[in-house]
């Protein structure tokens, strides 16, 4: 009977890792509607600050799981292709919400700007750590989806080098290497 341990190694980091919580973008959609004050602003990039990083140990705990996992079973085809899955599936992510945060966070900068020329200097000073702040928070969820999919990417490469699988660069690889299993020609018969 075949270990599951892949399998729920695969599951966890499907759940864990594609879908993080929502963090950020429910914060920045609330801030660009001008929904806060800034007492509330410190409280919530707090508050997300913890949440990020309790997503993160568990992003650390489930690439350490997947590791053990593979290191310990026989991996299968559908290990790799799930593999496949995952990695396209946190690029496409990180690539959408480095999208969408950038303009929610040219819309809180131009907003922060506003307010800056309307406030003190001791204001408008909080104001920009504010958004430094959540510029960071931001660069990291979208970093450990980047992070996460190239942990995949060298586990599956290895994994797949282990299985004697050949990755191939371009179209001249694969003819050099497709010629090279070809039965050589049998001699012509006249």
């Amino acid at each position: 009977m075949p270990d599951a341990s892949i399998d729920l190694a695969l599951y966890s980091a499907a759940l864990n890792v594609t879908a993080p919580p929502a963090l950020i973008r429910p914060f920045l959609d609330q801030l660009a509607e001008g929904q806060f004050s800034v007492d509330e602003i410190r409280r919530r990039c707090a508050e997300n600050g913890v949440r990020l990083k309790a997503h993160l140990r568990k992003g650390e705990r489930t690439r350490k799981d997947l590791r053990a996992a593979f290191d310990l079973q026989a991996v299968e085809r559908r290990h790799l292709d799930i593999l496949d899955m995952l990695v396209a599936s946190l690029e496409a992510k990180a690539a959408r919400d480095a999208g969408e945060f950038g303009g929610l966070l040219d819309d809180f900068k131009a907003r922060v700007s506003t307010l800056s020329g309307s406030v003190d200097a001791g204001e408008a000073a909080e104001l920009e750590e504010i958004y430094r702040t959540i510029e960071a928070q931001v660069r990291v969820e979208i970093g450990e989806l980047a992070d996460v999919a190239l942990f995949l990417r060298g586990l599956r490469s290895k994994c797949g080098d282990d299985r004697g699988e050949k990755h191939l660069a371009d179209n001249e690889s694969l003819k050099k290497l497709l010629s090279s299993l070809s039965p050589p020609k049998p001699p012509s018969v006249s």
